[in-house]
């Protein structure tokens, strides 16, 4: 029985699922197993990941699904596989080659851990370094149930790794908040998984988190508000709390790191994909004045747009653009 189970829902994910695959079996702790769960694909999703199932042999699997959404998927795969811990590794993101190795020894040093998640890095949708990290000041440590429930964290699946008996003991993820948003389940999940245990983090970026809206938009922008009705009910009756502050923060999370990337651009004199990134982000909240003044720099003379953008690049660079 392998130590990992290394769960990869995946969905019209042909541009993208090579490079997870290269950095899962690039790993320097080697006693895992993939389950790949192909949840409906329409590209060559299948057909790539059955030419690395003929090299990796009996350690990759491939399950295949109706389309479902990523909860489904990850629910699918944990209940094929037979690893003690499970990393749930979203098919367009990528780890660095000690994710594995550092993480196991941190839930081997302590039983009482119910999972642990490192910081990550970010790219834009076609895999172009950021700069920047996901978690930023206040944010990094391991949360309290209050923070969770307060807060939005900074933890994605493709971070963390997971014990599978915190995991069966809490039910996984909710299937049925597919229907409500699009990513929130994850939420839910940290949040039922601290009722478990405490959280290791380890603050070294292990893994690059690919933003999939921009430039090229590699999935629909969801509708969290969508959420609200469904988490809602569940907060209130567990914890006697709002989902709002959660949802609003989801909801502001695409507009915080398209603002980092058009930062970033301005800095480099790239005022093309500046103006883009800005403009992206008055489609996602066309209500907040500062993406329009932001998109206006974009038209000064380059000295100009880059010193008043200097301050808010350094911030955003020193990580928390989740939050920016």
């Amino acid at each position: 029985m392998p130590r990992v189970s290394v769960i990869i829902p995946a969905y019209n994910a042909a541009s993208t699922i090579a490079d997870t695959l290269d950095s899962v079996i690039g790993q320097t702790f080697q006693d895992f197993e993939i389950i790949c769960v192909d949840d409906g694909s329409t590209d060559r999703t299948r057909a790539i990941v059955e030419q690395y199932a003929r090299n990796c042999g009996d350690r990759l699997r491939l399950v295949e699904q109706a389309n479902s959404g990523p909860a489904a998927g990850r629910n699918n795969g944990a209940r094929h596989s037979t690893g003690e811990y499970l990393a749930f590794l979203d098919a367009d993101d990528v780890w660095t080659a000690p994710m594995l190795e550092r993480t196991v020894a941190v839930l081997d040093a302590d039983a009482l851990l119910s999972l642990v998640y490192c910081n990550a890095a970010l790219a834009d949708s076609e895999g172009v370094a950021l700069d920047t990290s996901l978690v930023g000041k206040g944010f990094d440590h391991p949360p309290s149930i209050h923070e969770l429930l307060t807060r939005l964290w900074p933890i994605m699946p493709s971070a963390a790794l997971v014990r599978r008996c915190a995991y069966e003991k809490c039910g996984g993820y909710r299937d049925e908040l597919r229907g409500a948003s699009f990513r929130f389940e994850d939420v839910d999940f940290w949040i039922k998984m601290r009722e478990q245990g405490p959280f290791g983090y380890i603050a070294e970026p292990l893994v690059t988190w690919r933003f999939a809206w921009f430039p090229k938009q590699l999935k629909r922008l969801p509708d969290y508000s969508k959420a609200l009705h469904v988490f809602e009910a569940y907060l209130q009756e567990r914890y006697g709390v709002s989902a709002a502050p959660l949802v609003n923060a989801r909801t502001r999370a695409p507009r915080s790191i398209l603002a980092t990337i058009g930062l970033k651009a301005l800095r480099d004199g790239d005022r093309r994909r500046a103006r883009a990134a800005f403009a992206r982000a008055i489609r996602v909240d066309p209500y907040r004045l500062k993406n329009y003044l932001r998109w206006m720099r974009t038209f000064l003379p380059d000295r100009l747009a880059q010193n008043l953008s200097g301050k808010s690049s350094r911030r955003a660079r020193s990580g928390g653009a989740y939050q920016e």
